[in-house]
């Protein structure tokens, strides 16, 4: 009836056992921080390595998982040894032939690096469910030989959630959700290859969730030449923003059945020049900076739009102008180099395909040049608005 009472015996509650605690600010002391690989990734959690397309990112990721399995430091971090799993969700093929060039390498690793070449649907419950069984079993066989497994890895994300919407947090959630209760569960690391966007400055494609929810975040930037680079770019609890380098060096691994080689690489460390973090770029040249400043100064004096109110610490009086109008007059005084070369005897698709690759060109030059500007802090920019972060009072309308 309405307005009744429920009673429950006084031993329900004597039996629940107390989930939330108390602890005085006054005496409390910090836990005891496990960690794979000190300062970079955690005994467990979830963390990832992203990258473009044709960066490197599993000949790094392999390379670096083999020298967990030996104890070995990554990115000069101490590590603790433990073992690997490695789930080839995409070109599992592919992966094989750059274990065996990393094999050649290094040498065999007595057990201590398990493979998977079928990929799970992180999705499905029956798969995750699967995925676990196979996970435990894995830990069972290394605990048997004297050693715990410490890392899964899943190659790529993408291929691993068919069908999902990689910018729904409807979709992505539950998957991240899922890992990050199999680490804890099973005290281990899962450690996800994921692609960036079109544009690989915003980081790992999809929701953006999947940053906020890493426990560590490794990027690599679109090759430039022989020499790829990265960045630790995020460390829960810890300091990120040092970059790293390495090349690809061309393994033959045999013959085929034609008599041709069949080949795969492994990774040379290379010196790291200091630079922005990985998926920015700077400007190509300080010419395209010292050309978006010129485009700047031009756009204030004609179109000045007030600085957003919320943008801390700017004087009164301070105006700026909005990116687009700085893009457009930016492109007219010549970042991005002069009208697109056609030849006079190209056919309208080749016309077509060439202005397409020359406005694109034109954006990322833009872009670069302008990150150049906000990352030295010469320029801010927020709500669509840049203004001069020196800017002194009066200048504006």
């Amino acid at each position: 009836m309405a307005g009744d009472v429920r009673e429950f015996p006084l031993e329900v509650f004597e039996r629940r056992p107390q989930r939330f605690i108390l602890e005085d600010f006054d005496v409390l002391e910090p836990g005891v921080a496990l960690e794979r690989v000190k300062g970079l990734w955690p005994r467990s959690g979830l963390c990832f390595v992203g990258g473009p397309s044709m960066s490197g990112k599993s000949f790094w990721t392999l390379d670096a998982l083999a020298r967990i399995c030996r104890g070995e430091p990554v990115l000069g971090r101490r590590s603790v040894g433990a073992g690997v799993l490695y789930i080839a969700s995409e070109g599992a093929a592919g992966v094989r032939k750059r274990i065996k060039a990393l094999r050649g390498k290094i040498g065999p690793l007595g057990g201590a690096f398990q493979f998977i070449g079928q990929a799970p649907n992180l999705c499905d419950t029956d798969d995750l469910a699967e995925l676990r069984e196979t996970i435990v079993a894995a830990q069972t066989a290394m605990m048997a030989d004297g050693r715990e497994l410490g890392v899964v890895a899943i190659d790529t994300l993408s291929a691993s959630v068919p069908g999902a919407d990689e910018n729904s947090a409807a979709d992505m959630s539950p998957v991240l959700h899922a890992l990050q209760e199999m680490a804890r569960e099973l005290d281990l690391l899962f450690l996800v290859i994921a692609h960036t966007g079109k544009d690989e400055g915003r980081g790992l494609r999809g929701w953006s969730g999947l940053l906020a929810n890493a426990d560590g975040v490794v990027m690599l930037e679109s090759p430039d030449g022989a020499t790829r680079m990265g960045s630790v770019t995020k460390v829960k609890d810890g300091l990120s923003g040092d970059r790293f380098a390495f090349e690809l060096q061309r393994v033959v691994l045999g013959l085929d059945e034609d008599g041709d080689e069949i080949t795969s690489c492994i990774i040379e460390e290379a010196d790291a020049p200091e630079g922005p973090r990985a998926g920015r770029k700077p400007a190509k040249a300080s010419g395209t900076a010292a050309l978006i400043l010129s485009a700047f100064d031009r756009v204030l004096a004609e179109k000045p739009r007030p600085i957003p109110a919320k943008a801390p610490g700017v004087p009164r009086g301070v105006s700026g102008v909005n990116v687009n109008d700085l893009r457009a007059v930016a492109y007219e005084i010549g970042v991005g180099g002069g009208p697109a070369d056609i030849p006079s005897d190209a056919s309208p698709e080749e016309r077509k395909r060439n202005e397409a690759r020359w406005h694109d060109q034109r954006r990322k030059d833009f872009k670069r040049g302008l990150d150049h500007l906000l990352e030295t802090q010469t320029l801010r920019l927020q709500d669509e608005i840049v203004w001069i972060a020196a800017a002194k009072a009066g200048v504006g309308p």
